[in-house]
């Protein structure tokens, strides 16, 4: 019963940060100790009300992209984990029961299984693919936390740096925030290149 308690609770939240979601877009913008600030960037990334994009975006332009980008990476790390400790020690025993029987998920699941460190940063680099999704899933097919966390720490650093800088830098130089996109574009290619499965000898 407490562990329904506890999403009916995690639910009431996110209800609660969409309700008000405008005005803490508008707290944001305004100037916050760091400690605040960090506890912000946690608490958003724990409940996606808003587009985290436009977050890191928001922490690029109040604090420098630079130190957005730390604030940003430290405080989704330490939610990816909260959320996958939630799932995995808490619904562990009825999401592996949901995965078995998703047939169409088993050779995905075994896949994700055999190189779960390598799958994560894939996930984590893939912009198209919803992080809490990704948090969610890791917990459910419980995948090693600490390759995960890993994981989770390298791939994201491509995507909240590119946030962040375009956040600090678009409307002071346009230029560089162009140029920044086509690198991480760049490192997208190179990623997916290197983390394709290399066919056997002989073929």
């Amino acid at each position: 019963m407490s562990k329904w308690l506890t999403v009916i609770l995690y639910v009431s939240c996110i209800i609660l940060a969409f309700i008000y979601r405008y005005d803490i877009l508008a707290w944001l913008k305004e100037d916050h100790n760091l400690v605040w600030s960090m506890l912000a960037a946690t608490v958003l990334a724990l409940f996606p009300v808003l587009p985290y994009k436009l977050i890191i975006g928001l922490f690029g332009y109040a604090y420098g992209s630079l130190n957005g980008a730390i604030i940003c990476w430290i405080a989704t790390t330490i939610a990816a984990a909260l959320v996958y400790g939630f799932v995995k020690y808490m619904f562990q025993n009825q999401s592996i029961a949901y995965l078995n029987n998703l047939s169409v998920l088993d050779k995905f699941t075994a896949a994700v299984q055999r190189r779960p460190f390598a799958s994560v940063v894939i996930a984590r680099l893939a912009p198209i693919i919803p992080q809490m999704a990704v948090n969610i899933y890791a917990g459910a097919a419980g995948l090693p936390f600490w390759s995960y966390l890993g994981a989770t720490a390298l791939g994201k650093i491509p995507g909240i740096a590119l946030y962040a800088f375009l956040g600090g830098q678009m409307f002071q130089h346009p230029r560089s925030a162009a140029l920044a996109v086509i690198v991480y574009l760049a490192v997208l290619s190179v990623a997916g290149l290197s983390m394709r499965p290399r066919s056997s000898a002989g073929r």
